[in-house]
């Protein structure tokens, strides 16, 4: 290897790829807790060590140019590898301390990962946690997250993903909205029933006529995006949805509606990256939130 070709700063590079993921410079300087100066600049200090025009500016944003564009997939590869190292560096971290990060869709952080949260601050008095709240699948492979619970099996053979339940979902209204309505809840009846459900319902209505229940679009009348959103909005009595039955079973006014519809199955997954899991502070991390998922 020549050695006197390798000229270029990693933290110039660092800021490019992240600035080329996150669209912007701002964005950038987030992902990499700094400043969007100190991005701005060390994208520039790149394009002069390079002597090439990475980034067309404009008031419409920022558009990479075929440099960049070019760069951008050698660079994407420096960056998986980094990561690599990071997380080969952490297996032989044995201190239970630093920060672990989990992601999870928000009623799971609210009602699971809060109580892991608690007896970790008495077990691993060391750790941070950063918890990442979100719908969307993190990407453990390049470290957006170090712990996820997932309820699709990831594909990825870098990733161990382990079983800790098979749960079940059913539709649920409060009690006060079946007083409104006048609904029994051993009752078939759906036709006057408001659905709290998703954006895009159209899907979900197949799944609930595989199932024995002909619901119409226009009882969606509540579309919600979240999940915890749309638990807030059960419990205020505002219609009827779907929640996981180990946690409407917290909720002593939650009632299940129609009995002879089928619950849907679906399993939940604790997913780490496979040299994380060799690290004693994510082994710990995961071995918690296993055993507080199994409790439910």
């Amino acid at each position: 290897m020549n050695w006197q070709e390798v000229n270029f700063d990693w933290n110039q590079v660092r800021a490019f790829l992240a600035t080329a993921e996150e669209g912007s410079f701002s964005g950038a300087a987030r992902a990499l807790s700094t400043t969007q100066p100190t991005i701005t600049r060390q994208v520039a200090g790149l394009e002069t060590s390079l002597n090439s025009l990475l980034f067309e500016r404009s008031t419409r944003g920022l558009r990479m140019t075929l440099a960049g564009q070019q760069l951008f997939e050698h660079v994407r590869e420096m960056g998986s590898a980094a990561s690599r190292i990071s997380m080969v560096a952490q297996t032989f971290n044995n201190e239970v301390s630093g920060e672990v990060s989990i992601t999870a869709v928000d009623t799971l952080c609210v009602k699971f990962v809060a109580q892991a949260i608690r007896r970790l601050k008495h077990s691993a008095p060391g750790l941070t946690l950063r918890i990442i709240s979100s719908v969307q699948i993190q990407d453990l492979k390049h470290r957006d997250a170090d712990i996820a619970i997932r309820h699709v099996r990831p594909t990825q053979s870098s990733l161990v993903a382990k079983l800790v339940g098979n749960w079940t979902a059913s539709f649920y209204a409060h009690q006060s909205y079946l007083d409104q309505i006048g609904l029994r809840p051993d009752s078939a009846d759906h036709e006057n029933v408001e659905i709290i459900g998703p954006s895009d319902p159209v899907q979900f209505i197949e799944i609930c006529k595989g199932r024995g229940l002909n619901l119409r679009i226009d009882q969606f009348t509540l579309p919600c995006t979240s999940a915890l959103v749309a638990h807030e909005m059960l419990r205020a009595g505002l219609g009827a949805g779907v929640t996981a039955d180990v946690i409407a079973k917290a909720e002593p006014e939650f009632v299940r509606l129609w009995p002879h519809v089928p619950p849907i199955d679906f399993p939940v997954w604790l997913v780490t990256h496979q040299e994380l899991h060799t690290s004693k502070k994510i082994r710990v991390v995961f071995d918690v939130l296993e055993q507080v998922l199994k409790e439910a």
